[in-house]
């Protein structure tokens, strides 16, 4: 398996509604992820967001499409009658090249900001992956 692509989807920064006096307890950190296998061509797409809220208002909204090479990806991924995906075995650790490149990402598009202060936390993506599976 291999990272192929990271190309931006979408990014939204609205630092004014985070001002230098805002309580950082109100901060809350949201996540979403849509999978695009193509089993034919062996090439899984992870499209994963992070979004920053302060006080029920968006502050932070980015948006990456991470595509990946994986060998033989037909084992790995099953397709629902309820037109679901069931991706088996791999996803901790597509996940895992995704959110630290978006650590890295946040890193760099939020410098010099009052974001900056808020780098993106280390995540157990084994439960990330069992929370985002939940909420499709």
């Amino acid at each position: 398996m291999k990272l192929v692509s990271v190309n931006e989807v979408s990014f939204m920064m609205a630092q004014s509604k985070a001002g230098e006096d805002f309580d950082p307890a109100t901060m809350q950190m949201g996540f979403t992820s849509q999978v695009q296998p193509d089993v034919e061509k062996d090439i899984f797409a992870l499209v994963f967001g992070v979004r920053y809220d302060v006080a029920g208002e968006t502050v932070l909204e980015s948006i990456y499409k991470f595509v990946f090479e994986v060998k033989d990806l037909k084992q790995f991924v099953v397709f629902n009658d309820d037109k679901s995906v069931t991706v088996n075995h791999i996803m901790p650790h597509l996940l895992n090249v995704a959110v630290g490149t978006m650590r890295g990402i946040l890193v760099v598009k939020t410098a010099g900001t009052v974001l900056s202060k808020f780098p993106l936390p280390m995540i157990d993506v084994a439960r990330l992956n069992t929370i985002l599976s939940t909420s499709r």
